[in-house]
């Protein structure tokens, strides 16, 4: 089967490959809503290329252990990328092409697996190797030493797993970023009783295994009563830290800054943080923090999606400063209207469209200058279409 369209799967829902290969080209993509799985089963494939993306808050299975690892694939091809929530890897092959990505938020878990990566591999949570994990070729093949890898949280492994995986990493252009203390949230090792490799830092070189300047230990996006969404988060300790921008993406991809928060600097005792946002996107807004140290390096938070059920009072008309004129103002975001781009119109009570003139606002975005003097005295019907639907209110004059 192959994909060449953007398909969605809603809060809950799942995505199974039980035979076959699935393939998502350029123009192609799958979304996964809060809580859903995507699932591949023994000796079935699923070929991300030329582009296309997955993209998720999804638990991704690939494979059951019941066949063997070369008959189960997850290939990534270059400009592709692969973002779920977390993934377990089997007993099957994945394969990232130099250009292509794949990022869990939270851990890896590799069971009697393999991975060749040339692209981008992104971390979040933990990188779990404990349960025969030693089969893999993170940071590039044996012939060109071009991929990279980033790990937030701890590695964890067994029978030499750590070793083999950091010995490989030397060869590249790679940074490998551990911690004692394994992401918060994300769980700890399959076999937690292996503690001769759990804390990685006493398994790598000092030069590639630093602790992060801020220990996250807690983020979380939550929408309030008045639809509005709360976002707060924990720091264990900061080392010159000088800033947290909130970000937002209405598709989990493309991120603007929302609001910035000052840092508590150096500290080795926990800090809560708090902002609100208060005109959150409807449907799905997604959310991520970028800590910014006093030198100017920064790096990112796991991403976290709320939904906004209602949009509320999205639209206001009221008069204006002149005679038979008219403000017409939303309270939708910008990132909502610019999508469309939204539009105004002036209907009659026949609900003929009337053509009069409409100036938007370019001190105020989401406001726009309505004048009527062109029209008789009566009832009229002003409505505001917006990618995230249409909003009307009667007015009369």
């Amino acid at each position: 089967m192959t994909l060449s369209s953007a398909y969605s799967v809603g809060n809950g829902g799942s995505i199974s490959v039980d035979d076959g290969v699935l393939t998502i080209l350029n123009g192609g993509s799958i979304s996964v809503a809060v809580g859903g799985t995507i699932t591949v089963s023994s000796r079935a494939a699923l070929n991300v290329s030329n582009g296309g993306t997955i993209d998720g808050n999804a638990a991704f299975t690939l494979g059951d252990g019941t066949s063997s690892l070369r008959a189960t694939n997850l290939i990534v091809g270059a400009g592709s990328s692969v973002r779920v929530d977390k993934m377990t890897v089997d007993k099957a092959t994945v394969s990232i092409a130099a250009g292509g990505s794949l990022t869990t938020v939270c851990n890896l878990i590799l069971l009697s697996s393999n991975i060749v990566s040339d692209g981008a591999v992104n971390i979040g949570g933990n990188l779990d190797l404990s349960v025969g994990g030693a089969n893999n070729t993170l940071c590039g093949s044996s012939n060109k030493f071009s991929g990279s890898l980033t790990v937030a949280g701890c590695v964890y492994g067994g029978n030499g797993a750590t070793t083999h995986l950091l010995n490989n990493c030397a060869a590249a252009a790679i940074s490998v970023c551990v911690k004692r203390t394994p992401s918060a949230g994300c769980g700890a090792a399959l076999a937690a009783a292996n503690t001769n490799e759990a804390n990685c830092d006493a398994e790598a070189p000092s030069i590639r295994c630093t602790a992060l300047p801020v220990e996250l230990t807690l983020f979380n996006a939550q929408v309030l009563e008045n639809q509005q969404v709360d976002l707060n988060w924990v720091t264990a300790s900061e080392k010159n830290s000088r800033a947290f921008v909130v970000e937002r993406s209405s598709d989990g991809k493309v991120f603007r800054e929302l609001s910035s928060v000052a840092a508590a600097g150096t500290t080795q005792y926990q800090t809560t943080y708090h902002t609100t946002d208060e005109r959150p996107l409807p449907a799905t807004s997604y959310y991520r923090l970028r800590q910014i140290d006093l030198d100017g390096t920064y790096s990112f938070s796991p991403v976290r999606a709320v939904k906004v059920d209602r949009l509320g009072s999205s639209l206001a008309v009221y008069p204006g400063r002149a005679a038979q004129e008219w403000v017409v103002s939303t309270s939708l975001p910008a990132e909502t209207l610019a999508q469309g781009p939204a539009t105004v119109r002036v209907f009659d009570a026949l609900g003929r469209l009337l053509p009069v003139p409409c100036a938007a606002d370019a001190a105020r975005p989401g406001q726009w200058v309505l004048s009527l003097r062109s029209l008789p005295t009566g009832v009229y019907v002003v409505r505001l279409i917006t990618a995230a639907g249409s909003f009307s209110q009667r007015i009369s004059q």
